[in-house]
């Protein structure tokens, strides 16, 4: 498996690592949380821009990922802003998406940065692009918060989205029944017996699909989502029950 070494973090490497979002909307609530993120024992921290009210403020923006980067001092900063089509917090137009992302990728702040899969045609190999050229790895990501897509689908999607030379490919979806929760496991788990080298992340969403998020490490997955106080999507669960479970799973694939 390839490893994606960001700053003293390896990702593709050992137990899967911890991610908590920043999800704020005033620079008085990113403060807060960056107060518990410090302290929660995460290994990488994602700020959702679509969450931060003044994220098309070029200014702002900039001063708060700085602020961001202050704080959290060598924790690797993971920038997303998801769109609303994917679950986001609001509308904004292609434009004005490519220039929030190429603008985090030149602030010189971030260290990881999120892409949607879906975007229009071009824009993704110029993220990626423009990413590398700074040396930001990419994550390039798919979400659905209605359904979860067949398993050979999911596996075709990564592959897709591994095509691209993204650093780590990210689907998360929202499973309807406990069987679409493990066609989302044996499509990673074929990926991983198949010979893929990326990173990825695989997530289902809500409650049945917790497992995903504990269990992760027996079938790849790279990175899972906690929370130390507002969380980003269905089903996340605070950083030290998540630890827990993940170091046991660790210990049990080890013994």
């Amino acid at each position: 498996m390839k490893v994606v070494r960001v700053k003293n973090l390896a990702i593709g490497e050992g137990m899967t690592k911890i991610c908590v979002p920043i999800v704020a909307a005033t620079d008085y609530d990113v403060t807060y949380q960056l107060r518990l993120i410090a302290k929660s024992g995460c290994d990488l921290a994602e700020f959702r821009a679509d969450c931060y009210e003044d994220c098309l403020n070029d200014e702002a923006l900039l001063r708060t990922l700085k602020t961001i980067r202050e704080k959290l001092k060598e924790l690797p900063i993971l920038f997303t802003f998801r769109t609303a089509g994917e679950g986001g917090s609001r509308k904004i137009s292609s434009g004005q998406y490519r220039e929030l992302l190429l603008l985090a990728i030149d602030s010189g702040y971030i260290d990881l940065i999120d892409v949607e899969f879906f975007s229009e045609e071009g824009f993704v190999d110029e993220i990626i692009t423009a990413a590398h050229e700074k040396g930001v790895y990419v994550i390039i990501s798919n979400h659905d918060f209605k359904t979860t897509i067949p398993m050979e689908q999911i596996v075709t999607r990564y592959r897709d989205m591994i095509a691209t030379g993204a650093d780590i490919a990210k689907i998360a979806m929202m499973p309807e029944d406990a069987s679409q929760v493990v066609d989302m496991m044996q499509a990673a788990k074929e990926l991983q017996e198949s010979g893929n080298e990326v990173p990825i992340i695989v997530i289902s969403m809500g409650e049945l699909g917790v497992s995903t998020r504990t269990a992760g490490e027996m079938y790849g997955n790279c990175i899972s989502f906690a929370t130390a106080g507002i969380p980003s999507a269905p089903g996340q669960i605070e950083v030290a029950a998540l630890r827990s479970q993940l170091e046991m799973i660790h210990h049990i694939i080890g013994s």
